[in-house]
C-alpha cells in the first residue's frame, strides 16, 4: 500500500522553512521503496496555507509565526472540514497549553530528528489504518474529493458534469466521462450506462425495461446493451 504523504509546512522564516524542508526531504529518501515518499509544499504566511486548494494528508505549522496566530490557522483548517493531523513545531510560544484542537500533534524545535522520524512513521501507520479511497475531481475554482459511497451518479456532457450525492446535494466537475471513467475503472461500483451518465450500483432500487431507480427516487435510461452486465454487476457485489 503506498502512504505517501503530501505535506504542508507553514513557517514565516524562510531559513526555517527551508531546514524543515530539507529534513522532511531526508525522512522522505528512507522511506521512497517502502512506505512511499513525501511531497512538500511550502507557505510563509496563514493566507497563503489558507488559499491553498490541495487537502493535505499533514500540516507543518510553526508556533511564532510573526503578525499571525499558529493557533488561528488550525482552527481555519478544522473549519474548512479538514481532520488532517495538524503537527506544531514548538519553540517560544507552548501550544500544548491551548485548548486542543482534534488531531493534533507537537514537536519541539530545534528538530530532534528521531523524534521527527517517529512522528511520522505514527501518521504513516494511522494513514494505513484510516485509508479510504478517494476520488479527485476539480471544479472551475478548486480541488476537491469524494469517496465511492458518497456518489449516486455522474450526469453531464462535453467538459461539465453534475456530481449526485447521497446526502441530496449536488456539485459541478469539470471533466468528461469518458476521462472519468478511466479514473473510476479501479470501483466495481460505478458503472458507465448511457452517454451521459455513470452511476453507482450500490444506489439502485429497481429495475424497469428502459433502465434503473436511484435511491433518491431518480430515474435513469439505461442502454439495453448493458442492461444485463449491470444487473450482473449489482447482484455480483451483493447489492
Amino acid at each position: 500500500m503506498d502512504t505517501s504523504l503530501h505535506i504542508a509546512l507553514c513557517d514565516s522564516n524562510p531559513g526555517d522553512r527551508r531546514h524543515m524542508e530539507r529534513l522532511l526531504e531526508r525522512e522522505s529518501d528512507k522511506r521512497i521503496n517502502t512506505t512511499g515518499g513525501f511531497y512538500v509544499d511550502t507557505f510563509g504566511s496563514i493566507e497563503a496555507i489558507l488559499k491553498a486548494a490541495l487537502v493535505y494528508d499533514v500540516y507543518f505549522i510553526d508556533s511564532d509565526i510573526p503578525l499571525s496566530d499558529s493557533y488561528t490557522i488550525a482552527l481555519a483548517i478544522r473549519k474548512k472540514g479538514i481532520l488532517s493531523p495538524i503537527v506544531f513545531c514548538i519553540s517560544n510560544v507552548d501550544y500544548r497549553t491551548y485548548e486542543p484542537l482534534e488531531n493534533t500533534l507537537f514537536i519541539d524545535k530545534p528538530i530532534d530528528t528521531t523524534e521527527l522520524a517517529a512522528l511520522l512513521d505514527s501518521i504513516i501507520e494511522k494513514k494505513k489504518e484510516e485509508f479510504i479511497p478517494t476520488i479527485e475531481l476539480r471544479s472551475n475554482y478548486e480541488a476537491y474529493y469524494v469517496t465511492e459511497s458518497d456518489v449516486l451518479y455522474f450526469e453531464g456532457g462535453g467538459y461539465s458534469l453534475t456530481v449526485y450525492f447521497k446526502d441530496g446535494s449536488s456539485r459541478q466537475a469539470t471533466t468528461t466521462l469518458e476521462i472519468l471513467r478511466e479514473d473510476l475503472s479501479n470501483y466495481d461500483s460505478f458503472f458507465w450506462v448511457n452517454k451521459k451518465t455513470i452511476l453507482n450500483v450500490r444506489y439502485i432500487t429497481g429495475f424497469n425495461f428502459f433502465g434503473v431507480t436511484m435511491s433518491n427516487g431518480k430515474k435513469i435510461r439505461v442502454a439495453r446493451s448493458v442492461m444485463k452486465a449491470l444487473k450482473n454487476r449489482k447482484a455480483a457485489l451483493g447489492y
